[in-house]
């Protein structure tokens, strides 16, 4: 009974796995699979050279790339991508089996950001000649960055040209606004201060790289220009009080 089972079961099996095999394309046993090491997906990267590194799972007869979806480029393995413009891109890498069949990556998308932030919009309150003795200095500076955002702004502030640079980090106020305080200092101080700004990828800048500090001294409470004006008006009280005086 068992070997009349096997008469019929084993030529049903062994013609099922022929149609099974047979029906699958000859290119299919021999497709390739490739995947994108680096640059990472969604990446920022701060430099514009960045390694094209991939693995292929058989042997290819030719390989190439297309960045920003330009012709491809033909290459013999991994290689380096240079010379890349700050902002996004996007790398796709193929390859030909020897049978003939080609294969494509995923498209990896990745961005270069090789510039620093941009601080502008510097403005102190009290103004720079309108700092007493008893006031705190608040500054605010607009700081952007477009492609990786901004990780940290300091304030840098040096008293009477010590050439020790005090470090204050900066607040985010709203938006692109950050903030810091100097704190207030006796008359006649002379204050020195600089903005630095770092992005998330390590690009950083300062106000002094940039080409200007902002400077100002501490007054007194009564400014030479209001004690002169005030001194002529006590002399011209005193001389018209005195001729008053020798008239009768």
């Amino acid at each position: 009974m068992k070997t009349k089972i096997s008469f019929i079961v084993v030529p049903i099996l062994l013609m099922a796995t022929y149609i099974a095999v047979t029906s699958v394309p000859v290119n299919a046993w021999y497709s390739l699979k490739i995947e994108i090491l680096s640059p990472k997906n969604n990446m920022i990267y701060a430099t514009n050279s960045i390694p094209l590194t991939f693995t292929i799972s058989r042997t290819a007869s030719w390989i190439g790339y297309s960045l920003d979806e330009q012709a491809n480029v033909t290459i013999s393995g991994n290689t380096t991508l240079t010379d890349l413009q700050d902002g996004w891109h996007d790398v796709i890498v193929y390859a030909n089996s020897t049978c003939g069949g080609m294969a494509a990556s995923c498209k990896v998308n990745f961005a270069v950001d090789t510039t620093p932030p941009n601080i502008t919009n510097i403005h102190q309150l009290p103004a720079n000649d309108s700092v007493y003795p008893e006031d705190e200095v608040k500054v605010n500076a607009t700081v952007t960055d477009d492609l990786s955002g901004v990780k940290q702004v300091t304030l840098l502030y040096d008293v009477n040209s010590s050439g020790t640079w005090i470090e204050e980090n900066m607040t985010q106020l709203e938006g692109d606004i950050w903030n810091a305080t100097i704190p207030a200092f006796p008359y006649d101080t002379n204050v020195t201060y600089a903005i630095s700004a770092e992005d998330n990828v390590g690009n950083a800048i300062t106000t002094t790289e940039m080409g200007y500090n902002i400077q100002y001294t501490v007054i007194p409470e009564f400014s030479p220009l209001i004690i002169l004006p005030m001194f002529m008006m006590a002399s011209l009280i005193a001389v018209v009080a005195y001729r008053r005086k020798t008239a009768k």
